[in-house]
This record gives structure tokens, sequence and C-alpha cells, in this order.
């Protein structure tokens, strides 16, 4: 056989016919000249990386020197409107449970109720919903206060351990509750016209058994609204008396659907009472549609954007809130906005009480 061509010869094989040496020096120079390769590819990466950032820099100085000369427009403040409908501020009221005792160490030390306690968070309550309206006027014109009474003001004999729970009876405590309602109405009063809008609740009544067509003919809550607005002598208050379940209030073209929130069934699952109370009131709406709901029951304040603001409870946790697994929420109440200009609710707010009421 003849002798290979020397120019045939595969590159980085081992040279035929050298020494020992010439053979290790070849495998270096071949691993020296990748180790260079790769290295001028990555320097040439790391430049190609610069020169953008060099050229991101310059478009940045530019941007900023096109800026220079720029010089800032003085906004005039925008004055309060002095007439014309503007907004109504809506004050929820609702599950109260005044004469209902709570012991804190039947309730994990979460809470404490008695008269003199209610008392308190009833004129705190009164206060903190008057600087917040005042505080909405200085924004927009406040033509009115929609105050809306949704019962459980007072807890009942509906049960048998209620009996010893309760520091008053249903009567006496219907009046104790009616005279703090009366006050926090009129402290309403001297802010702006009152209408309040009033439902009954499912504690308040004279059965021990819930009815339907005559609830309110067998309700407490519902007596003290009628002798109340019988008896109502300021002439910026006007009271419209819920006949059934469901109060519809006309708030300048503004629909607010007011009940207790009692004929809703909610057993603790997920998402709250988003999915029963999105049913009901797409059921609701099929007849007369309405632009808000308002409810009380669940002593939980919760509000879905444009659909329904929950109320909190004015006694707050208690043993049976532990029982059915409840969430705890200190005790509160709800004040809403809504903006006529746009017919829209503007603000859900919720009034947090303290415990002890100072």
């Amino acid at each position: 056989m003849g002798r290979k061509n020397p120019k045939h010869q595969s590159s980085g094989q081992i040279p035929v016919g050298k020494t020992l040496k010439e053979k290790v020096f070849a495998i270096s120079a071949d691993a020296e000249a990748a180790r260079l390769r790769a290295e001028l590819a990555a320097l040439k990466k790391r430049y190609s990386v610069a020169l953008d950032q060099v050229s991101r820099g310059r478009a940045a100085l530019d941007s900023m020197a096109s800026l220079s000369g720029l010089k800032g427009r003085r906004i005039t403040r925008a004055k309060r409107k002095k007439s014309g409908s503007s907004a109504t501020a809506v004050l929820v009221l609702s599950d109260w449970h005044v004469e209902e005792e709570v012991r804190p160490e039947l309730c994990r030390d979460l809470n404490e109720f008695t008269l003199e306690i209610a008392e308190r968070r009833i004129s705190q309550l009164a206060k903190k919903a008057a600087m917040l309206i005042e505080h909405e006027t200085a924004l927009t014109n406040v033509r009115r206060i929609c105050i809306c009474a949704l019962g459980d003001f007072i807890t009942g004999h509906i049960h048998d351990d209620l009996v010893e729970t309760t520091q008053l009876s249903p009567l006496a405590a219907l009046r104790w509750a009616g005279q703090r309602l009366d006050s926090v109405i009129g402290t309403m009063a001297d802010i702006a016209p009152v209408l309040v809008a009033t439902a009954t609740g499912n504690h308040g009544r004279t059965t021990m058994k819930p009815r339907i067509s005559t609830e309110n003919e067998h309700s407490f809550e519902q007596h003290l609204y009628l002798t109340m607005k019988g008896q109502e002598r300021r002439k910026n208050v006007s009271w419209q008396i819920g006949e059934g379940y469901l109060n519809v209030v006309n708030l300048d073209g503004f629909r607010l659907r007011a009940h207790h929130g009692h004929a809703i069934r909610f057993a603790g699952g997920i998402g709250g009472l988003t999915i029963p109370m999105n049913k009901a009131i797409a059921n609701w709406n099929q007849a007369e549609k309405a632009d808000l709901d308002v409810l009380g029951h669940w002593h939980t304040f919760s509000w879905l954007p444009y659909r329904f603001v929950s109320n909190g409870s004015l006694i707050g946790h208690n043993p049976f809130a532990d029982r059915i697994k409840a969430e705890y929420q200190p005790p509160s109440q709800s004040l809403i906005v809504v903006d006529h200009d746009h017919n829209r609710v503007t603000k859900v707010l919720p009034i947090f009480l303290s415990r002890s009421g100072l």
C-alpha cells in the first residue's frame, strides 16, 4: 500500500510520525486555540451588550433633555357645588341586638356586650357617621341621607336560651332601641334631610316560628317603625316603611333594594354570600331591576361592587357565631355614597366600632 497523503489527514488527529514530545505540543496548541476562540466569542458578546446599553442610555438622556423645557401648569382647585342633586349618603343600620348579653369567657374573649356597651357603641356610630358624611360634603353636594333601618335591633325571645341571655324583655328592649335609633336619626337630620327606609328582621317577632305573608303583622320592629313615623315632628325627616320583605327606594333614579337578609339561604360555602346573593338578585331583577341590594342578618360586612352591600352588626361576635363557625369581624355598620351625576356607588365604608364603645 502507498503512503497516505498528509493533505488528506483529519484535523485534530495526532500527527503521524511525530515524536511524543511533538504530539503533546500539538495537542496543547489545539486546546489553547480553542480556549482563545471561546474567549473571543464571549468578549464579542459582552461588547455587543455594552453597545446596546450605551445606545439605550443615550436615548434616555435625549428623552430627559427634551423634557427640560417643560413647565407645570397650575390646576385650579374645584369649588364645591352649591346647588343641584349630586349625592346621597346611605347609612345602613341593622343587627344591634341591644339587650343580648355577650360574656367574653363564652366566645374566646373576642367580644363583650351589655346595655352599657351598646349605648356607647351607638353613640360612637352616630359620631363617626356624622364625621364621614361631613367629609363627603367637602367633595360633593350631599342632598340627603338615607337611613336603611334593616331590623334585628332587638334579640327577642324566639329561642329558649335567649330568655336567659337577654337583659330586657322584648317590649322593653324595643323601647330602649327605639330611643337610640331616634337619636341617630336626629344626628343625621342636623346634617341633611333624612329618608328612613325600613325592613323588619327575623328576631323581633311575636311568634316562635317565622311567618311569610304575615311576617310584618307579627313584628315588634314594624310596630316600632309605624309608631316612630306617626310621632315624627322633624320637618326634614321622612319615612318609607317596608310593607313586604323587599323595600325598594328610588333615590333620584338610583334604585336601592333594602331587606333584612334572612330570605337568603347560605351555609358557609366558598365565596361567602356572593353566589346566593347573585342568584337572588337575578331572580328579583326579572320583575323589578335594582341598582344595589342592601341587607343585614349575616353580621358580616362585605361588598360586591354594584351588586350588594352586606352590613355588619353592632353586637359583634358571640357564642352563636363560634358555634356556626362564622368569620370573626369586629362590630360595624356601613356607609354608602351614591353619586347621582353618574348613578353609581362611589364609596362603601365599614364604620368599625370599638369593643368598649369608647
